[in-house]
């Protein structure tokens, strides 16, 4: 095993990769509480960057990946054996602020979408970075796609994507800081030398 700290957005962007959720992990869980926690850190952190302090960061944890016996050399595929709350989290909010700002800045909804969301030239599973257990799946693939594609239903995935909806809606003001942290938070991340 070889541990070293990255940042989310090293961990994640660039090639097409897929984070795969086994089966025996549970679903998604974070409720509000753990929302808060961590919007309350992300204001922190732009607050950090917009004062003297410059560039900052902020630990999320660690995440733990295996390769996946589906891994391909051309598409790397990783069994997220611990972090897959925080992984699910982040790519949630990530897909909160893209909707957020489809209108006003769309090519950079773009640019998170497929720098942090999906594999553009993969179909199917594939085609998402983060592949959730069976029974969050379909919940975050309809986030993931976008507000088109959403279904009613509730859960915590959803009351999570909706949860930063409703704070960007809140903190869309001229003068609130601008959030566009959430790439930018290091996790410890382990993977097999």
């Amino acid at each position: 095993m070889q541990a070293k700290e990255t940042l989310f957005a090293d961990l994640v962007q660039g090639r097409a990769q897929q984070f795969q959720v086994p089966l025996y992990q549970r679903t998604y869980s974070w409720t509000e509480k753990q929302l808060s926690q961590l919007w309350s850190d992300v204001l922190e952190q732009a607050e950090l960057l917009e004062g003297e302090a410059g560039a900052s960061t902020h630990f999320l944890g660690s995440v733990v990946l295996a390769p996946s016996p589906q891994n391909e050399v051309t598409f790397p595929r990783w069994l997220v054996v611990d972090g897959q709350q925080r992984l699910t989290t982040l790519s949630l909010a990530l897909a909160a602020l893209r909707d957020h700002i489809v209108d006003a800045q769309p090519d950079e909804a773009e640019r998170i979408n497929e720098e942090y969301l999906i594999n553009k030239r993969k179909t199917g599973d594939d085609h998402f970075r983060l592949l959730p257990t069976q029974a969050d799946r379909s919940q975050f693939a309809a986030h993931i796609r976008g507000p088109k594609q959403m279904s009613a239903a509730g859960g915590s995935v959803t009351n999570a994507y909706n949860f930063f909806r409703r704070k960007l809606v809140a903190a869309d003001d001229p003068a609130a800081p601008q959030v566009w942290l959430l790439p930018e938070a290091p996790v410890m991340g382990l993977v097999p030398a």
